[in-house]
């Protein structure tokens, strides 16, 4: 549930539970009005807001209907003023009196009601001159009769209103102090539980934010909430593993930096070492024949162009890497171009020891390609077999492949194969699956890490599968 949502139901809830604990309570003040009547109202307050109209009426009825009787039977007993005593205590409502007129005199009257009496005002009670009444008592009604005598006589039924103005006067303030406290916890429990599922979060999304700060970046949220907060805590929590990824990728990059400088000084320093030897040993005089001159100089210009290659593999290298190369791409026919590879590269080769072959498909097949750079992959890939072959003629077949989507060259060859456990590393840069580094193979260790830089370039991809003692198949995809 989103924020606004949860407050706006919030309000809502504050408002019905404030009407329905008002409505409980105007019960109990009218309960507590009640319980000044002279009969116990104990178990009457579930009766409502109309439980005082509803005796005063039932009251009413039953005064009413004695005093008809009365009139009918015996109206003479409404002469008896200890009758009218009785009549008037058998009535259960508080503030309510009886009074007697007799040939336009009072004759009885209840005490509370007695000092603001008057024959007029009673006597004009069906027209509007009760003035007297209006803001004190009310006459509820007014019953005639007719004595043995033939004495006419009234009889009225008196309630007392401003007896019960003053008996709300002194239960209000308590209704006010009941309707405050009422409202006031009804907030502040709804607005606690409403704050507790806002503020838990951020106290958790600021501790994260600390532990982050600490460098943690171990830490895990705990936080389950489907509003916004919620929203901000995956986003805080995908930010931490982006950025906990980015320092162990920083980490990893740190790692490769001294394997790369440990790894360029041990394949330089070899072939300077040996450098230095011939040339010491040409110095001293060793090489006291010409056949041992052209030995130790053909040594020297082999160990120079070893590091002549190693150096610029290793600048390409780095200029892919820091993406510093740039590539022209341009469309050409697969086919046709994997040709002139081989036909290119054939012509260095000793083709009695080596035979490279293109087995292409006759209809053509387009697609963009840096020319000169995807020609350093397959070089690259071709001089690794010829590196690792077995003293058997190594044929190496580059193969060209089409499907709906896919263009894929496979460049295989029949021989060492590689290990098992050394196809996951052989891209990596300075990988060798002989562990010991020597250079009597020779290479500078860079040739596949570059193709598959190149193949990134061409959002190809780059795959090997192998078997020892059987050969090994390098493939290139590319998109159509």
């Amino acid at each position: 549930m989103y924020i606004k949502r949860k407050l706006k139901l919030t309000y809502v809830m504050i408002l019905i539970t404030s009407f329905l604990l008002l409505i409980c309570l105007s019960n109990v003040f009218i309960a507590l009005t009640e319980s000044n009547s002279k009969y116990d109202l104990t178990g009457k307050l579930g009766k409502g807001n109309f439980a005082f109209f509803t005796e005063l009426v039932t009251e009413n009825n039953k005064l009413l209907q004695k005093v008809n009787s009365e009139v009918l039977t015996n109206p003479d007993n409404f002469l008896n003023h200890d009758y009218l005593l009785q009549l008037e205590n058998s009535s259960n409502m508080k503030y309510t009196g009886i009074v007697t007129l007799i040939n336009d005199k009072i004759d009885y009257s209840s005490n509370f009601i007695r000092k603001d009496l008057s024959e007029d005002a009673l006597t004009s009670f069906n027209s509007n001159s009760n003035d007297q009444f209006k803001k004190k008592i009310i006459i509820l009604w007014k019953q005639d009769f007719t004595t043995s005598n033939k004495d006419k006589g009234s009889i009225y039924y008196i309630i007392d209103i401003d007896s019960y103005k003053k008996l709300f006067k002194q239960n209000v303030l308590i209704v006010m102090v009941l309707i405050l406290i009422i409202l006031m916890a009804t907030n502040g429990i709804i607005t606690y539980f409403v704050s507790k599922s806002i503020v838990k979060p951020l106290k958790e999304l600021d501790k994260g934010a600390g532990e982050i700060l600490k460098g943690n970046l171990n830490y895990k949220l705990d936080i389950d909430s489907k509003d916004e907060i919620g929203e901000v805590a995956e986003t805080f929590e995908e930010m931490r593993l982006r950025l906990k990824e980015s320092l162990e990728i920083q980490n990893q990059y740190e790692e490769n930096r001294k394997e790369l400088i440990a790894s360029i000084s041990h394949d330089l320093k070899t072939p300077i070492t040996s450098i230095k030897g011939y040339i010491e040993g040409i110095k001293d005089g060793v090489a006291d024949t010409p056949d041992k001159m052209e030995k130790y100089v053909n040594t020297i210009l082999t160990k120079a162009n070893y590091m002549d290659s190693l150096i610029n593999d290793l600048f390409l290298y780095s200029k892919l890497e820091l993406n510093k190369e740039p590539f022209k791409f341009q469309t050409v026919d697969m086919n046709i171009y994997i040709q002139d590879c081989v036909e290119e590269i054939s012509f260095d080769l000793d083709q009695s020891k080596v035979e490279l072959i293109a087995d292409v498909p006759q209809k053509p097949t387009l697609i963009d390609i840096d020319v000169q750079k995807l020609k350093r992959a397959i070089m690259n890939i071709v001089e690794n077999s010829i590196k690792y072959r077995t003293d058997n003629k190594l044929i190496i077949n580059i193969v060209v492949k089409s499907n709906n989507d896919l263009v894929i060259v496979e460049i295989r060859d029949n021989g060492k194969g590689i290990p098992k456990e050394a196809l996951p590393y052989i891209f990596e840069r300075f990988y060798r699956a002989d562990t010991s580094r020597e250079t009597v193979i020779g290479g500078s260790g860079l040739g596949l890490a570059i193709a598959k830089k190149i193949m990134d370039e061409h959002s190809g991809k780059i795959a090997v599968s192998s078997e020892l003692n059987k050969g090994t198949s390098i493939f290139l995809s590319f998109k159509k």
